[in-house]
């Protein structure tokens, strides 16, 4: 008998395992295809970002000059000295004055930091120097990694600061221990420095700067974050940092100073080897005064 008029017209069922099928099949094609732009494309995308940074306190002798930060290169999780060559060139290419390193330059379980010194000695640093903090994944071999920095021309800064002088003007940078697992001392990181003085600081994990910005503090660079390294439409990040999870990625105000914070994505990954709608990154500030 034939179906009444308007009645949902049954399919058999060897039609719906055929759609069934096709649709699984769909699924897992798009799925392979998103997780290889993921790992093997997305994150060798490295993103030049450009950014008009306003200081507070900033002498006229450093109007203009150029900062590059990088930061999470994650040494040893897929990722080694032949894949950190292009960035190495792209930060060369950049002729920085300055240049921050903002932590983990290994993944926890990398106990051989100083194969990463003949690439990290090809850095080159204009008139303002190479400076570095160190991470939560470099505090498992933390000595180790403080002595392939410095090996490498980098002033590791753990809880103390110095200064860049130009003119006859003095710009001071700041850095303190892991915020994890060190022994941060922000007051002491700039304790004996002059009043109204340009300071720049830099912390690995960002949401210190809640603390940070109690502080004569113009500017705070950090990383951690990886940006989310995962970023879904409507859902945003879905890897979240610890100490990252309040700021995450870019350029922030914080506190009732309205210190500058800024959140760089980091070069390598951590967790899962993938990068996806969240590329690394590499920064670039031309200094300006607030």
């Amino acid at each position: 008998m034939n179906n009444l008029q308007g009645e949902p017209k049954r399919i058999s069922r060897r039609t719906f395992l055929k759609k069934s099928t096709k649709l699984y099949l769909g699924f897992i094609a798009a799925s392979s295809m998103l997780g290889g732009y993921s790992y093997r494309i997305e994150r060798f995308w490295y993103e030049i970002k450009k950014i008009n940074l306003k200081v507070k306190n900033l002498p006229a002798a450093f109007e203009g000059w150029k900062i590059v930060q990088f930061s999470d290169i994650h040494m040893g999780f897929h990722y080694d000295s032949d894949e950190f060559k292009p960035v190495v060139k792209m930060i060369n290419d950049l002729q920085p004055d300055i240049i921050f390193f903002t932590g983990d330059l290994i993944q926890a379980g990398n106990m051989q930091p100083d194969r990463y010194i003949p690439i990290l000695q090809e850095i080159k640093a204009g008139r303002g120097g190479k400076w570095a903090v160190i991470g939560n994944h470099d505090m498992s071999i933390k000595n180790w990694v403080v002595s392939a920095l410095q090996k490498s021309q980098f002033e590791v800064l753990e809880n103390r600061y110095d200064f860049i002088e130009a003119d006859g003007m003095r710009l001071y940078i700041a850095g303190i221990d892991d915020a994890m697992y060190g022994f941060p001392n922000i007051a002491k990181a700039v304790e004996g420095i002059p009043q109204n003085s340009c300071v720049l600081f830099l912390a690995h994990e960002p949401d210190i700067a809640d603390k940070s910005c109690k502080y004569p503090i113009s500017a705070q660079f950090s990383g951690h974050s990886h940006g989310g390294q995962v970023r879904l439409p409507y859902f945003g990040s879905i890897i979240k940092q610890k100490m990252a999870e309040k700021y995450a990625d870019g350029l922030y105000h914080v506190g009732d100073s309205q210190m500058a914070l800024y959140v760089n994505r980091g070069i390598g990954t951590t967790n899962l080897p993938i990068r996806f709608l969240c590329r690394p990154e590499i920064t670039v500030f031309h200094l300006k005064k607030a």
